[in-house]
């Protein structure tokens, strides 16, 4: 219960946080693979969608805080089990870093943050595990590359490919992490002062 009232407060502070700058929405796919106690795992594909604002900050628009909310399905094989798949919902904070100059058409980025993420589903060879047997939070790190062009004075498209990683197990007493790559496209659009 303290795991979802964190959860729920991190929504809560993200959105009433009005300093919102861009807002952008992104779409794609991972590779995940789990690293499972006493099991041999191959990786899988799944989703990722990404939808969030940023606020710019700094001389130059060369840094941004960006509150997301995001939806994933992770999947991995586990050798004569079966497919383990978990579909989760979060919450990613990530700070990043923009090159060229706040007025520029074309801006390569970096970008790095924690990542707060509820298991709503784990099926196991497509048994839906209980609720006792997986962790209901799980906190991890999301890290990233990537551009945005500027398309008109409102709009940018964007790239961004990266990596993904649990600090907390998926199962319960269970040591069972993810390592994700992952890649995703989506536009950004702003609010007010396109030059920035």
């Amino acid at each position: 219960m303290r795991n979802i009232l964190l959860f729920t407060f991190l929504i809560i502070f993200s959105i009433t946080s009005y300093g919102q700058y861009r807002w952008e929405v992104t779409g794609g796919l991972t590779n995940s693979s789990l690293n499972l106690e006493d099991a041999d795992t191959s990786r899988g594909s799944g989703f990722y969608f990404n939808a969030g604002y940023g606020y710019v900050m700094g001389v130059r628009a060369k840094t941004s805080i960006v509150f997301s909310i995001e939806a994933l399905q992770r999947n991995s094989e586990i050798e004569n089990v079966g497919d383990f798949k978990a579909l989760q919902f979060g919450f990613n904070p990530k700070f990043r870093y923009l090159f060229n100059q706040g007025k520029s058409r074309f801006r390569p980025f970096v970008n790095v943050g924690p990542s707060f993420r509820l298991n709503a589903n784990i099926e196991v060879d497509g048994v839906e595990l209980e609720n006792e047997d997986y962790e209901q939070l799980v906190i991890g790190g999301t890290y990233g590359v990537g551009f945005s062009q500027m398309i008109g004075e409102m709009f940018d498209v964007m790239l961004e490919v990266g990596a993904m990683n649990d600090f907390t197990d998926n199962l319960t007493d269970v040591e069972s992490t993810f390592f994700d790559i992952y890649a995703r496209v989506g536009v950004r659009f702003r609010i007010y002062d396109a030059r920035r």
